[in-house]
């Protein structure tokens, strides 16, 4: 029934909206695409409902959420609260507060037509209703993941995004806000080299926006003054970010997050290789790795292919004097001094999932062969996280996030890992993921 009311909108020429994610993310970053209603419209198409149908990706964004807490019960396992009329009348009072600015970005309009004649004529009619299964399944995915790229190529970077990354990414437990500004600098540099689109703000004065957002999260508790020590000899104002707060910063963080994750896979590996030399092959498997491990965490661009990004985040390194061109040896580099410090800033993106994979995985060696569905899985696993946190096994607790838990038991289970039967893979991947942390710590 419902087929064939989308059927009759496309024949009738109606505008038919919906969410590739399936409804607003919880984390902050775009979601892996649900491609149920996808499906319908180009069965419909098929079957003759329109000559072409056009999609145009929007991205829409916000400087502040008013729904902060109610994410924050999701991601910890809680039960999303049914609407109600009630929560609109309540609603009055968080709409008299200032939630910044609302960002509402559109991609260019995408054929159905011209991206099915990218490698020759388009098929006709015939062929298209005598498209097998397989063929239609990969039709909606290939589709579904190029408009979250699409998405992601119109999202705005905020300043709420890039300061809630640098307190979550600092690797110290203290920091001063000069010590703040320093590492936003190395951000920004990169945004700016990468041509990424930026919010107005920090476009015109991104040293005044950046203080603006980080007085807010002073004043909201996200970030609190360290009291100052009978006779210390320092003279700046020292912070520490609220541990209770840390998941809500990482919602914003994540605002933005797909933007440095080529670089954080690419920071990561040059650190892993532990020395100040290397060649871009000698590190190209690592980034192979890394990409290949967060799948379900980040969507990729589909046109842009490994190599070529990694490539791409070297010579960006290099013009931010990270790394330094070996003068004689091809394809080889140097780390500088100051360098190691900002590969760390990059890599530092990825603690958050490694924790959290962690965790997925201990659970995994202790679950003994037998069917339990994915709820009782997430029930066990965000258990034992919260025990692994209070132990200090994790040490930060936005890793204790529900998504990334079915997204790390959706890869494993991908590769067969399931229980304790597969106890050589899953120690494989603990050792991989305990040698990135170490790298990130030390």
């Amino acid at each position: 029934m419902f087929s064939e009311y989308v059927y009759k909108l496309l024949e009738d020429g109606f505008n038919v909206e919906f969410f590739i994610e399936g409804g607003r993310s919880r984390t902050g970053k775009l979601l892996q695409p649900k491609l149920g209603l996808l499906s319908i419209l180009l069965n419909a198409y098929r079957n003759g409902a329109c000559e072409d149908m056009i999609f145009v990706p929007v991205y829409i964004g916000y400087d502040r959420v008013p729904e902060e807490s109610s994410y924050l019960h999701e991601l910890e396992g809680g039960e999303k609260k049914p609407e109600s009329f009630s929560q609109v009348i309540r609603a009055r009072k968080f709409l008299k507060k200032r939630y910044g600015v609302i960002y509402i970005q559109f991609h260019e309009p995408i054929s159905l037509n011209e991206f099915l004649s990218q490698n020759g004529q388009p098929p006709t009619a015939e062929q298209l209703r005598d498209m097998t299964t397989k063929e239609h399944n990969a039709l909606c995915r290939s589709l579904g993941y190029r408009f979250l790229n699409a998405i992601d190529n119109v999202t705005v970077v905020t300043p709420h995004a890039i300061v809630a990354s640098a307190v979550l990414n600092c690797s110290k437990q203290m920091f001063s806000y000069g010590r703040l500004m320093s590492d936003i600098e190395v951000y920004m540099n990169y945004l700016y080299s990468q041509g990424f689109t930026l919010a107005d703000t920090l476009i015109i004065d991104y040293i005044h926006a950046v203080k603006y957002v980080f007085d807010s999260y002073v004043q909201r508790k996200f970030i609190e003054q360290v009291p100052r020590e009978k006779g210390s000899q320092s003279f700046a104002e020292q912070f520490v970010s609220n541990e209770s707060k840390r998941p809500v910063l990482e919602y914003y963080k994540n605002n933005g997050v797909i933007f440095f994750i080529p670089a954080a896979f690419t920071a990561l590996a040059i650190l892993e290789k532990d020395a100040f030399q290397f060649s871009v092959s000698e590190i190209q498997e690592s980034y192979t790795f890394l990409r290949e491990f967060f799948i379900n965490e980040f969507a990729y661009d589909i046109d842009e292919s490994p190599e070529h990004l990694l490539q791409k985040n070297i010579r960006a390194f290099a013009d931010d004097a990270i790394i330094i061109p070996h003068p004689t040896l091809p394809d080889t580099y140097n780390l500088t001094s100051a360098g190691f410090r900002k590969l760390k800033l990059f890599s530092g993106f990825l603690k958050t999932y490694f924790e959290s994979y962690l965790i997925v995985l201990a659970y995994l060696m202790r679950s003994p062969k037998g069917s339990r569905d994915k709820k009782e899985h997430l029930k066990k696993v965000q258990s034992l996280g919260e025990r692994m946190f209070k132990r200090g096994e994790i040490r930060r607790s936005e890793s204790l996030s529900r998504i990334n838990y079915k997204n790390a038991l959706d890869f494993f289970s991908a590769r067969g890992i399931k229980n304790s039967e597969k106890k050589e893979k899953i120690q494989f991947y603990t050792d991989a993921i305990q040698k990135y942390l170490e790298y990130l710590s030390s």
